[in-house]
């Protein structure tokens, strides 16, 4: 999961392909992925570059992931009502917002600068431009969810949990 994201990030980056990919944890987020068109897909970092693919009809609003699935894409999000620099736009602001009201752990791409960066926890994390760097900061972040999302992680990669 954490190398086909960080492969997908570096390679719209480059491009120059804005995305949302939003990582859904212990709060739900039914009410945003039943607004959104219904994907039933394993992550994978040629499907995520065909969905913000800017020709694609669903490139608009953000991807939201349950485990490693695609559940649904063109999910349009709560807007942050903090102060953002004005050189962030929608897609940052939306990601600001569902990290203000959940705990969701957000990967967003900008088209103007192929910058990555990491929402979480009401915080827009430091720009990477390095695959190797968004592998890091998702495996920073995935590895600090509560335990029972660590034993869903384990599962899907056929790791069984230690004790």
């Amino acid at each position: 999961l954490i190398d086909e994201l960080a492969c997908a990030a570096s390679a719209l980056g480059q491009l120059r392909h804005g995305a949302l990919i939003v990582l859904e944890r212990e709060t739900g987020l039914q009410e945003f992925i039943e607004n959104g068109q219904a994907i039933d897909g394993r992550v994978s970092s040629k499907l995520l570059q065909s969905i913000f693919n800017p020709t694609s009809p669903l490139h608009d609003g953000a991807v939201i992931l349950r485990g490693s699935d695609i559940v649904a894409a063109q999910c349009y999000l709560p807007l942050s009502d903090a102060a953002v620099n004005p050189k962030f736009g929608t897609r940052h602001r939306a990601a600001l917002g569902i990290a203000e009201q959940t705990d969701a752990v957000v990967l967003v791409v900008s088209e103007e600068t192929g910058e990555a960066r990491i929402a979480h926890d009401r915080e827009l994390g430091r720009p990477m431009t390095e695959e190797a760097d968004v592998r890091k900061a998702l495996a920073r972040h995935l590895l600090n969810m509560p335990e029972t999302t660590k034993v869903n992680i384990r599962q899907l990669l056929g790791n069984k949990p230690n004790g």
